[in-house]
């Protein structure tokens, strides 16, 4: 088992992710698959690792093998949440992309968002833009009412920079 700390990674790899259009679809067209296209997917994953002989050749000099079938457990499934909202209510459909539904008309009950941060490093200031822009659209078809954010634009993207810059807002609310 690996353990990663969230606040000692970085993304990579996928940093043009938001420039390249057939890249976004492939990774949302991954994001998507059912659980019986995930495990196609990765039997035939493994089979072609096995089926190179190269890979073979790497995997034995390690002395590793791959199991040609992935981990299996019985699971229960559990039946479809209801969603309600102040006017209505909806079972979300079977790939669970009730997004649109749930931004287009009122929840039960909304809080205002009239105090808070937005803290962001320098380069990623159009992201930030882009944040805002749809916290705004997304919450005001719901009926939140957002207001505008102290906003604390950061030399760099520091775990400590952000600790430092969090805790002088608190001190100074």
């Amino acid at each position: 088992m690996v353990l990663l700390v969230p606040e000692l990674t970085f993304l990579t790899g996928l940093s043009d992710l938001r420039n390249n259009s057939r890249m976004l679809k492939e990774v949302m067209w991954e994001m998507v698959q059912s659980p019986q296209q995930h495990y196609q997917r990765l039997t035939s994953l493994l089979r072609r690792v096995r089926d190179t002989a190269e890979a073979a050749r790497e995997l034995q000099r390690w002395g590793l093998r791959l199991d040609t079938d992935i981990y299996r457990t019985q699971a229960h499934v559990l039946p479809g949440e209801r969603i309600n909202l102040r006017h209505r209510s909806f079972l979300p459909a079977e790939e669970l992309g009730w997004h649109r539904e749930v931004t287009k008309e009122a929840p039960i009950a909304t809080i205002s968002l009239s105090s808070w941060l937005l803290i962001y490093p320098k380069r990623l200031q159009p992201l930030a833009k882009e944040l805002l822009a749809a916290v705004r659209s997304s919450c005001g078809p719901m009926g939140m009412q957002v207001g505008q954010p102290a906003v604390q634009e950061l030399r760099d993207d520091r775990i400590e920079t952000f600790v430092r810059s969090i805790q002088s807002s608190l001190g100074s609310q």
